[in-house]
């Protein structure tokens, strides 16, 4: 069955995220005041989320080359924005994230007391990635620009585990019909199976209704949020199983990977969702 390569030093993944610039992204999630703006919602997530596949690459004190993941903005230009990734792949092995963050903040987090109560606690967080909003959405290019990254990277890695590509949003596209672009995306495959594209949809609405990884575009509100259905992967059962224990919804066995009008939460689990190992050696 497919989706079940172990991953490995030999046979690596991929984790390749795209993240809307557009100036909508300055707007606060779901549109309710004291939200945080969508753009500094989502740098704030992707760089947890790197820093959960830092720890989870981690053995013996040792980050091993289990990952390689690469960051695109796209919205007034389409860049990568992570640091030290590859010129021209776009792509960092996750070890090689580790080492080149942006700069270490320090935060605090409460913990339990032990008597009922609280304490802060000082961290230390890696930032890799910074807010941006400016520009439409030219997400077909960015797709494209997918296709070109992945292209090598299955055929330099026959065996592995397929890479997943995490589409963060809050609109559709403003350069033309991206179902082509998806299609193409979603036809490179390794021997494990096909890429997988996960879109991960925010409202600027709060009485926006969401959706979360629905099995049937009837399911979805409009002809937009449908085309969106229609270019997300159907999720295997790795990534279904993985929605039901951290949603603790059924997810049908058709599901697609998406979220649409999404909330705070239900973006932070569909980054987890999307980047759960599926079989680390």
């Amino acid at each position: 069955m497919p989706y079940q390569a172990e991953i490995s030093r030999a046979n690596p993944t991929c984790f390749l995220f795209l993240v809307d610039h557009s100036t909508s992204m300055n707007e606060p999630v779901m549109g309710i005041e004291g939200n945080p703006k969508k753009s500094e919602f989502v740098a704030e997530a992707l760089n947890r989320v790197l820093q959960s596949l830092v720890v989870s690459a981690s053995k013996d004190l040792d980050i091993r080359p289990y990952y390689q993941v690469g960051v695109i903005g796209y919205g007034s230009e389409i860049r990568s924005i992570l640091p030290g990734a590859d010129d021209d792949t776009h792509l960092a092995w996750i070890n090689d994230v580790y080492q080149n963050p942006l700069r270490i903040e320090d935060r605090i987090r409460q913990e339990p007391d032990g008597d009922g109560g609280f304490i802060d606690i000082k961290v230390k967080f890696p930032v890799w990635v910074e807010p941006y909003s400016r520009g439409n959405t030219p997400m077909r290019q960015v797709l494209e620009e997918a296709h070109r990254i992945l292209s090598g990277w299955v055929e330099e890695h026959p065996d592995s585990y397929p890479p997943t590509v995490i589409n963060l949003t809050d609109g559709q596209s403003n350069d033309g019909k991206v179902s082509t672009a998806a299609e193409n995306l979603c036809s490179l495959a390794t021997a494990d199976g096909n890429v997988l594209l996960i879109t991960l949809h925010t409202s600027s609405h709060p009485y926006d209704q969401p959706v979360l990884y629905p099995h049937d575009p009837e399911q979805m509100p409009d002809f937009a949020s449908r085309a969106m259905f229609n270019m997300s992967s159907p999720m295997p059962d790795n990534l279904r199983r993985a929605a039901e224990e951290i949603t603790g919804l059924e997810v049908d066995t058709r599901a697609r990977g998406i979220v649409y009008n999404a909330d705070i939460a239900g973006i932070v689990q569909g980054l987890e969702i999307g980047t759960r190992p599926a079989n680390l050696s």
